[in-house]
């Protein structure tokens, strides 16, 4: 059972790591956009929601001061760091999903540049692996 683990988080891990990136500028409306909102703290906003929360005053600029950082939030992590070439790199993540975007802001905009979107099928990818691979190894041993 032990090995079974191992080979579960080892499929797992390495399906995250090799999930293919969509370059697309099409935005998804739950994208995260790290923002500087309310009394200056950085927050993340929907891109769906990026209209109201501006008109509302809780957006103050998308313009960040800080080269990374992080923020919790209701349903997990927001981490955001900025790239070469300007862009912002922001990891969205929780037990369960992890969603990467890089982007760039001019005029005050967001303009998509690429996202990873990767969900619980990753998990259920290496575990899938793992079983095939404990399959493998219990058929070596029938090779003498």
């Amino acid at each position: 059972m032990m090995i079974f683990c191992g080979l579960v988080w080892i499929w797992t891990v390495a399906f995250i790591v090799a999930w293919p990136w969509d370059k697309s500028d099409i935005w998804k409306p739950e994208f995260r956009v790290v923002a500087v909102c309310e009394k200056d703290e950085t927050c993340g906003v929907a891109y769906g929601e990026l209209a109201a929360a501006r008109t509302s005053g809780l957006l103050k600029t998308l313009n960040l001061p800080d080269n990374a950082g992080d923020v919790m939030e209701k349903d997990g992590w927001l981490q955001w760091k900025k790239i070469d070439g300007g862009l912002i790199e922001a990891k969205a993540s929780s037990w369960h999903f992890q969603t990467i975007i890089r982007y760039k802001v001019e005029d005050e905009q967001p303009i998509l540049v690429e996202y990873q979107d990767v969900n619980v099928k990753a998990f259920y990818f290496g575990i899938a692996a793992a079983l095939f691979s404990l399959f493998g190894i219990y058929l070596r041993k029938f090779r003498r």
